[in-house]
């Protein structure tokens, strides 16, 4: 998204602040979702005594590890950053903007939960869409970050299924 389209969300959120809420609101729960629904879904796993467990925990833990390793190498600069302007979810940290951690953990498990459980996983899946759409709209990755962020999550999904 350019500057212009970056502003002009901010001008149409501000304008609108029941909106803006409801978009933070949307963007802070689907992130608690698939938060809360993972360690559930590794536990059912681990009750039914299903060995992917070990391998989707230790995929998605060296997957999010690399993730922020190669996030502080590359150290780019977020959107409001480039820009100039204040985003509209509260951040101030500077870089670490590529890959999308959030996008990258998102779709990470929901290819995992998808492997065991597909509805269950489109559903995640569906919500790792709705975090990445929203971390660009309110200005804190550009559309790069969090489409490398799911892409790398989905290949390292498949790999956990290897």
């Amino acid at each position: 998204m350019t500057k212009e389209g970056y502003l002009a969300a901010i001008e149409f959120f501000t304008a609108r602040p029941r909106l803006l809420k409801a978009a933070i609101t949307v963007q802070k729960c689907c992130e608690l979702a698939v938060y809360v629904i993972y360690p559930l879904f590794l536990a059912v796993l681990i009750f039914n005594k299903n060995d992917f467990w070990w391998r989707s925990a230790l995929v998605c833990g060296v997957g999010l590890v690399a993730v922020s390793l190669l996030r502080i190498r590359i150290n780019a600069t977020r959107p409001y950053e480039k820009f100039g302007f204040t985003p509209l979810i509260k951040k101030e940290s500077k870089g670490r903007s590529f890959p999308s951690r959030h996008a990258f953990s998102a779709a990470i498990i929901a290819f995992n939960i998808g492997a065991v459980y597909l509805p269950l996983g489109i559903a995640v899946g569906v919500i790792a869409l709705v975090i990445a759409a929203l971390r660009v709209v309110l200005g804190v990755h550009f559309i790069k970050d969090v489409v490398f962020g799911i892409l790398a999550g989905a290949l390292l999904g498949a790999i956990a299924l290897i």
